[in-house]
């Protein structure tokens, strides 16, 4: 591989990146029994699973979306029992999001689907690149943590 200009790795990254989400999008099965889900609505279910007790509005601001967009979602997601709408216990007027047991199950399959797919790629490839994939990781994740907008 030839090395590469430093003012070309930030179109390189956007590249990868995209490629990658195409890639994982197209290994993605939906759980069995269920129909695929927009992209939206995977979305909110994945920050309700990394945040459970989430609001709507937090939601909306961690996925840049308007609030009554995700309230939409949230309904929908509530309707096909995938989260749980539960008063908070400090402030019995807001309302916290949390995940059911399908909706458990259900990212427990879809992840379980994804890795097996991850984990077939990585062993066709040579020990030494994956050696190096996982040393980048730390900084990888700090560069998403840098990207991600703050509230």
């Amino acid at each position: 591989m030839s090395e590469r200009q430093p003012e070309q790795l930030p179109d390189d990254l956007v590249r990868l990146a995209w490629t990658l989400h195409r890639a994982l999008r197209h290994r993605q099965t939906p759980p069995t029994g269920q129909p695929t889900r927009p992209l939206a609505q995977v979305e909110v279910l994945r920050v309700i699973d990394s945040r459970p007790g989430i609001s709507v509005r937090e939601i909306a601001t961690a996925l840049s979306m308007q609030p009554n967009n995700v309230s939409t979602l949230v309904t929908q997601l509530t309707r096909d029992g995938f989260i749980d709408r539960r008063p908070s216990a400090h402030d019995r007027r807001f309302v916290e999001l949390h995940p059911t047991g399908k909706m458990i199950a259900a990212g427990d399959e879809v992840s379980a689907t994804l890795n097996k797919a991850i984990t077939e790629a990585l062993q066709g490839l040579p020990t030494d690149a994956v050696q190096r994939i996982s040393a980048a990781l730390p900084d990888l994740w700090e560069l998403a943590r840098t990207l991600a907008p703050t509230p």
